[in-house]
């Protein structure tokens, strides 16, 4: 009933909000460096057609119980700018063209078990949305949150299976992505995105599951993204990876995945000092060999399971391994995409001496072939 019923909302949204004539290039595009300021830029981005801000992270509690956690908010715009001027005077104070979806999920790595859940609302009537006072941030749909502002990020959601609390603080600077910020994703100059991170956020506060309330601390990642762009016709999906080392660096890495299954010359990526001073990776820095596959018994899909990543210029040689396999997402009651996303362990050696770590990566496109960009 439950699903019957979001299914039911959904094609009344789509019914109500999406104009029958919109197309891609009506939405402001993404053409060149994004040139940030912070902290309007925090904040939503109308006019562009997807957003998003994404939090992952690794937590472990005082006995050493280790999880793996997500946050993510999306915003969608179902009609281009200026739309609004064509709708009735004194329209409805549900009116709107701001859709937003959110996803949460949590990794029990010892007991190798997954939990997600998933909400979906209009950006109206104060069901969800994005509010920016006095430098504060504040991205919400129901009672999950987002706020960033007085030197932390504080996230919040709880599920019927779990729930999360947790104060997040900048260890470094905000790193920019591309070139100032315009991260390319394919051939054309507005198949582009506007991007920006928080590669190392020292993470503490609480969590709940079966029953059980935890003191927890570790690090997490924070993405924030614009664009309005779809995919190439080329492109099936991408693979994501975020590595926090333990020598203080961190590694970004996105794969645009082909039909043909090769990778596109638009993948690249950003290396992180341990000084917060970001480095940009283009696809001939980096060799990424996949080791081991697995097959979801829900969805049928083959994602791949263990890693080799080599970052030539910076002798970084790293083996990846999924904490749990099945961290798979089927978002039936609000994005209607399946994909991985979930907690792995990376060892190696930097300049030849070992390194180890944690991290995220996203896979899209193995169960069907995506249609939007990262």
């Amino acid at each position: 009933m439950k699903y019957l019923f979001a299914s039911l909302f959904l094609l009344i949204l789509a019914l109500l909000v999406v104009p029958p004539y919109v197309g891609c290039d009506e939405y402001t595009p993404v053409a060149g460096p994004c040139n940030f300021l912070f902290p309007r830029d925090h904040g939503a981005h109308p006019g562009y057609r997807l957003e998003w801000w994404y939090y992952t992270g690794n937590v472990k509690t005082a006995s050493g119980k280790r999880y793996g956690f997500q946050l993510t908010f999306f915003r969608t715009q179902m009609s281009p700018p200026g739309v609004e001027k064509t709708w009735p005077q004194n329209p409805s104070s549900w009116r709107t063209n701001q859709l937003y979806f959110a996803h949460a999920a949590l990794t029990d790595i010892r007991g190798q078990r997954f939990y997600h859940d998933e909400r979906m609302a209009r950006g109206a009537v104060g069901l969800a949305g994005v509010e920016q006072e006095e430098g504060l941030t504040k991205i919400f749909l129901g009672s999950w949150s987002a706020v960033l502002g007085n030197g932390e990020h504080r996230l919040s959601a709880t599920s019927d299976l779990f729930a999360l609390d947790l104060a997040c603080k900048p260890a470094k600077p905000v790193a920019v992505h591309g070139d100032r910020g315009y991260s390319l994703k394919g051939k054309k100059r507005e198949s582009a995105s506007c991007y920006y991170s928080f590669t190392r956020l020292n993470t503490s506060g609480f969590l709940s599951v079966d029953g059980e309330t935890y003191s927890i601390e570790g690090t997490s990642w924070m993405d924030h993204e614009y664009s309005s762009a779809p995919l190439e016709e080329d492109l099936a999906g991408w693979d994501w990876f975020s590595l926090q080392l333990q020598d203080q660096t961190e590694l970004m890495i996105y794969l645009l995945r082909r039909r043909d299954g090769d990778y596109s010359s638009s993948s690249a990526g950003t290396f992180i000092e341990p000084s917060g001073e970001p480095v940009h990776l283009n696809q001939e820095d980096f060799q990424v060999q996949v080791l081991d596959y697995w097959k979801s018994p829900n969805t049928a899909a083959r994602y791949p399971s263990q890693w080799r990543i080599r970052i030539l210029p910076l002798d970084l040689d790293l083996s990846i391994l999924p904490n749990f396999p099945g961290q798979e997402l089927v978002t039936r009651r609000s994005t209607q995409v399946t994909y991985w996303e979930g907690s792995v362990s990376a060892a190696g050696r930097a300049h030849k001496k070992p390194v180890d770590g944690v991290g995220y990566v996203e896979m899209t496109g193995y169960a069907a072939p995506f249609n939007r960009t990262r």
